[in-house]
């Protein structure tokens, strides 16, 4: 009666789905094709079914039509074909179909070709022969169909539900399940530190058993860990192999890089035993978390035969138990078939994979062809695919259907194949796929993937009847529980006998055997059998031979034999050669130190071997532990700890501890030691306090970030006897880290303990039972709940707020936004990608905090919406983050894309939301929203103060930080005691640590700090040690580090992060956030002149000289002078005075004497000043040798010649001043910038920018590179004039011809007096990063207020700091600020009548190709036109050139050939195109490859076959261009609405002819070190270009010397120079053996100073080759530099080696190209009169279009 309710039940469930199924919208289509697809369409036209959609056989029943236009010849013309075919009235979707292999083919969106009004939704698809790709493009194109059809993604559920439940619903038979159960035995062939444990207990959890002989075993697992080198530990570990059984041998790399490259091991291997060879990477007692490892376990599963997903089984019971009525068993009826396999060629049982595979979904291998459903061949390609598939097919045994793989060898994954299957016409070879193999192995490819799904849908495998058979592998194994584990442990006793003295380091060998269930008794008779322990303590023989004199009869014994030793890796002849006493019957070597065994290899052997003759398994240990009594322990904290300490607690309770309140009660003592300060500190004062009597674990606990962090292991400072073990741990925040350090520490405690891994998973066997019960529910009703999650957001780089609208959606579904990791459920992870995406995903989760599941989210900065991306899921390996997403963004904003919207649905889909749960969510907000709004606005917004202290020189930096803490309504103050914190910025100078304790120890007493660590540097992804854990001032109560370069923070997420740190500790919420803004937007609007009433003490002082400062000491006086203060001529009218004493013979001496001299009654600041040019010279502080009570501050200056040097020591004696001074920022901004903030009556600010005019003096040839100086001075609003009379300073530009000083001196002399002048000193140079001396130094003219340094190559100044740095300084002085350059472009762009007025500068250009491009240069010929610009057919008639210059071989050669042959006096514009279908394709840029005056500007291009590529660097040469023309976003709209169309032509000029000169030269080759033959391709280049290979030097026109570096660079060099010959020039070529492109050195030309060697140049080599960096091509082009080499020599070169039959070929190809010109000539003269009549129409019809359009009079 139950059934018969229950089965009613569920009926009638599926009936309610049905009908709610009813209300998606069934459509009906029908199907047009306008081309042969292959039919490749189909899959699409399945998918439209799957969502219940129909097809029909005729247009009239049809609701819509599909058409499918299959791109035949160019996009246009195919999709105005189909367009025509669409029959009226009937909207339709076009589907345009590209045939191409590449899944990641770019395209322009067909549905701008598309104006039929019926055509309602165009999509682009990719497509190969009859296959749809797996692409990004089609997964968009099926999403805009299904948004277009108003398809849901629960509506599809529901079809799918239905579907499914109807295939499941019949339970009348029970699960059978089988799973075949194998031993295996473990050789160990040296020390894995454990490793290896945790690949033994994965082999155990599929259902194999460890046994503890090779006679009980099916096969070995060898472990090899690799100690000196691979070749020889592989030879070793199989030397010893028992012969006949089959071995996995498991080859274990120690290193702690998860991404270790390493050769496989397999190709060592030549033992026939040896089945399968594995690498695996490990670091000291852990198997990394890495692919390498990954995959070594996936190639141990496929050869055991074991399925991989026993996880998602478990799940999928779950759901189906969820989704049943769980009184009835699930009934699953998978296809069982039969076949026989076929072998026509040698596979090397690379075909057994595929056949594992077949077998994994259910099917059965047979033994004949008769009992067989189907035949499986397999054809290895030997020599050409069609004569062996045909050989292949001769002999098939008729009547049976066939699979037939074709297998093709190769290392290659990506190998490009023709299918083999067109050459198969056997009726019975029902299927044809081909795979790719090496050696045993089917290759990781996409091309055996597709094959496995063609073969999966021809056999109607579906991914349920998959999951299903492995389900039912995985049940089989665990079904059977009516049997209980027997162990049987032998409880043995034993008697210990001492032979010497041990200092109780055997006690621990004593305590292994007692771990296992053995017993020591006090006397032989009473034992089974005795453990000798026999220390060395002469010679080993000796030794053992006295040991076992005394040995007691008839007993077996255990001979130890102790090595006293500090080194674990001891190597030691076995000294069971020197035993032949017949009772010892084993004897082990160990390793000992004080009282200690070594962790060692040869110590784990040891016991290992004991093991085995005592006849313990791990079963044993685990009955043995199973069976203890559970401790109980006291947990003392010494410290702080956050409660991270608490996870550590719960993992002892989770093996059977219990934690009690009082020491008396506990078995053992608890303690952990947080290191605040020092850890033998911290150590020895945790242990003053421990309770006596009690043994003791201690945990030393080390805070950091870092989970690699390397420690000095604590044991070594523990003395007192009860601490019997001591680990470290390391934390952070309040949790411990993932790492192999804690892991470690784990390991260690349970070792003590005496817990086994077998106990720990019965503990949580029970808690799993536990939990699957409390989960188990019965309810038919269906529960609606929105989970309400809490998740963390994490910050990994600069989103400019883009990702807050993602948070916003999460917050719109009930999730909650946490302010810390332990309050959330899980993180939410922002990585946008700022450089390569692979190496920015793996930084980000390198600091992912531990154990929370994640979701990721990768941005892409673009405007670009419809942006093509590789999905960045396939670089992440972390198992704690459960989904990855791409998201676009532009600035601020995420864009409107299907990317983002796939992104959305992907997480909605992973945190199981529905679009119910949606809406309810929504439901609740809007109540809650409008129940009271008088609640929602009150906020409390707490006004703090706060006092800012400098503890070192942060060039303004900190002003960032202080006006971020203003923004959100707090407030700085001047005194320590009107602030309510305070606020310490320490920049580091030397150390973080001296830096940071030096800055607490000038802290004020009782107030609360914020310290801000402030590090300089120009990278914004410094990895740096968190600061905080340096700080034990209780005061101090946050802790944050910030970037910074020069006087700027920098944009970065350490600095993000620093700020989030310090809002969270000030309790700032982004709500109190926004409030402060708004309070401070009212304020700022209410009265100006309140706001800038600044009160600035003015005081007076006088200056005392007590030495001779050379005016360096005015600087300091100016400085005063800026902030208000008055320099007098009397001590009598000062307020105080201003004492100068530079240091001349000691420190106590000069100062005594200035003091000496000092009036009476007037406070006094001192200033000691130090002649010296190093700015970071140490001095000890003055102030200690001054005992005159007048002298109330003492400061010490660094100063060089007449100037103050830039440096810490000067920026802190001038902090000092303004503290002692009560100077405030706010009176030093007052003073120094006096502006004048109006407003008239309706409020508005008024800007008054200071219009100044200069005159330029030229001091040396600049080859008119100043000219862009100019331009600069021009954009801020000054003027240039034309005679210094009118002129308000002097624009002096001083070039370096000789030396800086005599030709500053020069350009000085000439100076008109009278006016101010800015002197800019240009050194000319190609190196960007040049170090030059500041030229201000050098000079001494008064009338001269400003000097910097410029540097230039040719006719353009460099982009490099040093340039940027002048222009800041040129802008300081000039008080320019970012508001007054805003001002200045505004008023030059409005005319008095407000409004825009557009100008379009008509300009015509010429194209020149040298190369073949394509025709992908002609969107950028359209671009152009576009924007208003006519191309032409002659450079005469020409504005400009523009030249297309596609790389063919190396840039600089086709640059330099493409600027040969240019014409004369036109400027032009250079594109440099590269072909690579990689769109974030790095390259140097080629403009510094250009010395033509003539080229105005050279950009790169990306692009493939006829193609521009939609990449950032296209983008940015397109702007370039644009900003070169002079055309703005205006004049382009202004152009593209006028729609004015040109005819193109392309005409060539063959008028230039080919100007050769080569010269020859000889050179001779000397080697200073190992290459690896990597010089030859240096050497062929060399030849390459006609230079000739000596064999001596004196034959030799130059000598090449190849260095390759060994050791260290300098040493090399010079090594290499010694042996330098005579008096020839030479090339020193610098090799640097790296496998990483990118690698930087530093350049090694600096540390060569022998005159013979006239270039030197770094190469990159790895092995035996050249890599292909930017640095190597540098290097050639240097080379090709000195030598004088164009492309144009080497094509001479080329020319001379040619034979006369290749001659005669260039003879006619020339011949053939005269007749061409010939005809090219007389079409020109031809159409002459046609194009200018066609012009002059042309023009009279534009001239009426522009005048009808603009309303132009007569």
């Amino acid at each position: 009666m139950e059934v018969s309710e229950t089965s009613q039940r569920k009926n009638q469930s599926v009936s309610d789905m049905a009908q709610k199924a009813e209300t998606v919208s069934w459509k009906k289509f029908f199907v047009i094709l306008a081309g042969r697809t292959n039919d490749a369409h189909l899959e699409f036209v399945a998918k439209l079914e799957s969502i219940g959609q129909t097809e029909v056989n005729s247009p009239e029943e049809s609701d819509y039509l599909l058409v499918f236009c299959p791109v035949a010849s160019r996009v246009g013309t195919v999709v105005n074909e189909a367009v025509e075919k669409i029959q009226g009235g009937k909207p339709a979707i076009l589907v345009v179909m590209h045939h191409t292999f590449n899944p990641v083919q770019v395209l322009t969106e067909s549905r701008r070709l598309v104006d039929n009004p019926n055509v309602k939704v165009t999509v682009d698809c990719l497509f190969y022969e009859d296959k749809l790709l797996t692409s990004n493009r089609n997964d968009t194109a099926w999403c805009d169909v299904q948004k277009y059809l108003g398809v849901s993604k629960f509506s599809i559920f529901e079809v799918e539900l239905i579907n499914f439940m109807h295939r499941k619903r019949d339970s009348n038979h029970e699960l059978q399940i089988s799973v075949p159960q194998k031993k295996f035995f473990v050789i160990l062939a040296g020390k894995t530190n454990d490793a290896h444990l945790e690949f033994v207990a994965k082999i155990e959890s599929i259902g194999h058993t460890e046994v503890n002989s090779p006679e009980e075993s099916d096969y070995l697992l060898v472990f090899c860990p690799v100690a000196s080198r691979v070749g020889s530990d592989v030879s070793e570990a199989l030397e010893k192999l028992p012969g006949g059984k089959p071995a996995i041998l498991v080859v274990m790399h120690h290193t702690f890089n998860p991404d270790q490259v390493l050769p496989e091991s397999r190709r060592l291997v030549d033992n026939p035993n040896v089945e399968l060879t594995v690498d695996c990477l490990f670091y000291e007692g852990k198997l990394l978390e890495s692919n390498r490892n990954y995959t070594a376990w996936i190639d141990v599963q496929k050869f055991l035969g074991v399925s991989k997903q026993p996880t998602l089984v478990a799940k999928f019971m779950n759901y189906i138990r969820r989704k049943f009525d769980i009184n009835h068993e699930l009934q699953i009826s998978v296809p069982q078939k039969k076949f026989f396999v076929i072998l026509v060629g040698k596979t090397n049982d690379a075909h057994l994979e595929f056949v594992a595979k077949i077998e994994s979904i259910g099917h059965t291998e047979v033994n004949s062809p008769e009992e067989s459903d189907y035949l499986l061949v397999f054809c290895p390609v030997a020599s050409r695919v069609g004569t062996d598939v045909s050989e292949a097919l001769e002999n098939l045994p008729g009547g049976k259907p066939a699979i037939l793989v074709v297998m093709h060898h190769t290392f290659n994954p990506d190998q490009v194949l023709a299918e083999s299957r067109r050459l198969v016409n056997n009726p019975n070879v029902k299927l044809t796929v081909d795979c790719l193999f090496y050696e045993d192995k089917l290759l990781t490819s996409n091309r055996n993937y597709t094959a496995w799904i063609d073969v999966q849908k021809y056999l109607g495998v579906s991914k349920i009847s998959v999951l299903v058979a492995e389900f039912i592998n995985y049940f089989k194994m665990k079904l059977d529980s009516n049997h209980q584990l027997q162990i049987s442990v032998s409880q043995k006793k034993f008697f210990v006998i001492l032979a010497g003295k041990t200092d109780n380091a055997h006690l621990e060998f004593v305590a292994k055997l007692e771990s296992i269930g053995h017993t020591e008794v006090n006397s032989p008779e009473e034992s089974d059998y005795l453990l000798v322990f026999c220390p060395v303590a002469s010679r080993v023989e000796r030794d053992v031979s006295e040991a076992l004199e005394n040995l007691p009869g008839g007993k077996p014994a255990i001979l130890v034999v102790m090595h006293h030793t500090f080194n674990p890796d001891q190597v030691l002849a076995e000294s069971r050669r020197l035993v032949n006493n017949t009772n010892v019957k084993v004897t082990v070597d160990c390793l000992f130190y004080e009282g200690k065994l070594l962790t060692s290899n040869r110590n784990d052997t040891a016991w290992h071997d004991v093991q085995k003759y005592l006849g313990v398994s791990k079963v044993s240990t685990f009955q043995t532990m199973f069976n203890m009594s559970q401790k109980k322990f006291f947990v003392i904290l010494v410290g702080k700890t956050d409660d991270a300490h608490l996870e550590f607690v719960a993992k002892l309770e989770s093996i059977g501890h219990t934690e009690l309140n009082n020491p008396e009660e506990s078995d053992y003592l608890l303690v952990f030691c947080p290191v605040a300060s020092r850890v033998e500190r911290d150590v020895s004062e945790a242990l003053e306090d421990l309770p006596g009597g009690k043994p003791a674990i201690l945990v030393v606990m080390h805070h950091t970030f870092n989970a690699d962090q390397v420690l000095a292991e604590s044991r070594r400072l523990v003395d007192n006897p009860n601490v019997e073990l001591t680990v470290d741990c390391l934390f952070y925040e309040g949790k411990l880290l993932t790492s192999n350090r804690n892991d470690t520490a784990w390991r260690d405690v349970q070792k003590y303990l005496g817990v086994s891994k077998e106990s720990t998973l019965k503990t949580w066997l029970a808690k799993s039972m536990n939990y699957i019960k409390s989960k188990h529910d019965s309810s038919h009703e269906h529960q609606i709940s929105v989970s309400q999650k809490k998740f963390f957001v994490f910050l990994v780089g600069k989103t400019n707020d883009a990702h807050l609208e993602f948070v916003a959606k999460l917050e719109s579904i009930g999730h909650t936004e946490v302010n810390s990791l332990e309050e959330s459920d899980y993180l939410l992870v922002f990585c946008p990608a700022a450089l390569n995406v692979g190496t920015d995903v793996s930084e980000a989760l390198e600091n992912l905090p531990g154990d929370k599941p994640a979701i990721l989210v990768v941005m892409h900065h673009t405007f670009n919406p419809d942006q093509v991306l590789a999905e960045s899921r396939r670089l992440v390996n972390n198992p704690n983050v459960k989904v990855t997403v791409d998201c676009l963004f532009y600035e601020d904003k995420l864009l409107k894309s299907n990317r983002n919207y796939t992104a959305w649905i992907d997480v909605q889909k992973y945190l199981g939301v529905s679009k119910v749960s949606i809406l309810v969510a929504k439901f609740k907000n809007f109540l809650s929203s409008n129940v009271d709004f008088i609640h929602e606005f009150q906020i409390l917004v707490s006004q703090k103060k706060f006092f800012v202290i400098l503890a070192g020189k942060t060039n303004d930096a900190h002003l960032e930080f202080v006006a971020k803490i203003e923004s959100i309504g707090h407030t700085e103050v001047n005194s320590l005691e009107e602030s309510d914190y305070l606020l310490v910025f320490c920049p580091v100078a030397s150390r973080v640590g001296g830096d940071v304790s030096e800055a607490l120890e000038k802290l004020p007493g009782d107030k609360p700090a914020i310290l801000v660590i402030m590090h300089q540097t120009f990278e914004p992804d410094k990895v740096l040690p968190e600061s905080r854990r340096l700080v034990d001032n209780p005061n101090v109560e946050v802790t944050v580090d910030y970037l910074f370069y020069e006087g700027k923070l920098l944009k970065s997420n350490r600095n993000d992060i620093a700020w989030i740190d310090v809002q969270k500790y000030l309790g700032v919420s982004k709500v109190s956030i926004l409030v402060a803004e708004f309070k401070n937007f009212l304020s700022s609007n209410l009265d100006f002149i309140h706001k800038f009433q600044i009160l600035v003490s003015q005081k007076k002082f006088c200056v005392i000289l007590a030495g001779r400062t050379n005016d360096a000491h005015l600087d300091f006086v100016a400085k005063l002078e800026s902030i208000g203060h008055t320099e007098v001529n009397s001590p009598e009218e000062s307020d105080y005075l201003l004492v100068f004493c530079p240091v001349a013979s000691g420190v106590g001496t000069d100062v005594s004497d200035a003091l000496e001299k000092l009036p009476g009654a007037k406070p006094a600041i001192l200033v000691v000043m130090h002649h010296t040019f190093n700015p970071e010279q140490v001095v000890a502080e003055s102030r200690r040798q001054v005992d005159n009570p007048n002298v109330e501050l003492t400061v010490d200056c660094l100063f060089y010649e007449g100037k103050l040097l830039k440096s810490i020591q000067n920026d802190t004696a001038w902090i000092d001043v303004q503290k002692y001074l009560g100077v405030s920022k706010e009176s030093t901004l007052g003073a120094m910038n006096n502006i004048s903030r109006k407003r008239d009556s309706n409020h508005e600010l008024q800007i008054s920018v200071s219009q100044k005019k200069f005159f330029v003096i030229l001091a040396g040839k600049t080859n008119d590179a100043h000219l862009e100086f100019v331009a600069n001075l021009k954009s801020i609003g000054h003027t240039e004039v034309n005679s210094p009379e009118e002129s308000d300073y002097l624009l002096v530009f001083c070039r370096v011809a000789s030396r800086v000083g005599t030709d500053v001196s020069d350009a000085l002399d000439k100076l008109p007096g009278g006016k101010p002048v800015i002197l800019v000193v240009m050194h000319h140079t190609f190196s960007p990063d040049q170090v030059l001396a500041e030229s201000r130094r050098l000079v001494d003219n008064p009338n001269v207020e400003l000097t910097v340094d410029c540097l230039f190559y040719k006719d353009k100044l460099l982009m490099s700091n040093r340039n940027d740095t002048a222009w800041r300084d040129v802008q300081k002085y000039l008080g320019v600020s970012k508001v007054s350059t805003f001002r200045a472009i505004f008023n030059s762009k409005r005319d008095s009548n407000d409004e825009l007025q557009i100008s379009v500068s008509k300009k015509k250009f010429f194209v020149i190709l040298v190369g073949k491009t394509n025709d992908a240069h002609l969107e950028f010929v359209a671009k152009l036109e576009s924007i208003g610009q006519t191309e032409v057919n002659s450079p005469e008639e020409s504005d400009y050139l523009l030249v297309f210059c596609p790389v063919a071989s190396r840039v600089g050669t086709d640059v330099s050939g493409a600027l040969e042959n240019f014409p004369g006096d036109k400027p032009a514009i250079l594109f440099v195109m590269h072909h690579t279908f990689n769109r974030d394709q790095v390259l140097a840029e080629s403009r510094r490859l250009v010395d033509n005056p003539n080229v105005e500007l050279t950009v790169d291009c990306l692009f493939y076959e006829d193609k521009l590529l939609k990449s950032n660097r296209n983008d940015t040469a397109w702007i370039d261009v644009q900003k070169y023309l002079g055309v703005s976003k205006e004049s382009t709209l202004k152009a593209l609405g006028a729609k004015i169309m040109n005819n193109i032509s392309w005409k060539r000029d063959f008028n230039h002819e080919l100007q050769i000169s080569v010269f020859q030269k000889k050179f001779f080759v000397i080697l200073a070190g190992k290459t690896n033959d990597a010089h030859l391709e240096f050497v062929a280049k060399l030849k390459s270009i006609g230079h000739t290979e000596v064999n001596s030097p004196e034959e030799s026109d130059y000598l090449l010397v190849f260095c390759p570096v060994a050791s260290r660079v300098g040493r090399a060099v010079s090594d290499a120079l010694e042996k330098l010959p005579g008096d020839k020039p030479a090339i020193l070529v610098v090799m640097h053996h790296t496998f990483n492109p990118d690698h930087v050195v530093v350049e090694s030309r600096r540390l060569v100073d022998n005159p013979n060697v006239q270039l030197t140049v770094d190469c990159l080599f790895y092995e035996g080759k050249l890599l292909k960096s930017n640095r190597n091509d540098i290097a050639w082009f240097d080379v090709k530099k000195y030598l004088g080499v164009s492309m144009v020599s080497t094509l001479r070169a080329s020319f001379n080696r040619m034979s006369s039959r290749q001659w005669l070929f260039v003879f006619l190809v020339i011949l053939f190209l005269l007749v061409l010109l010939v005809a090219v000539i007389l079409s020109a003269v031809f159409n002459v009169g046609r194009n200018t009549t066609n012009y002059n129409k042309t023009a009279n019809g534009l001239e009426g279009i522009i005048c009808n359009n603009y309303s132009c009079g007569g």
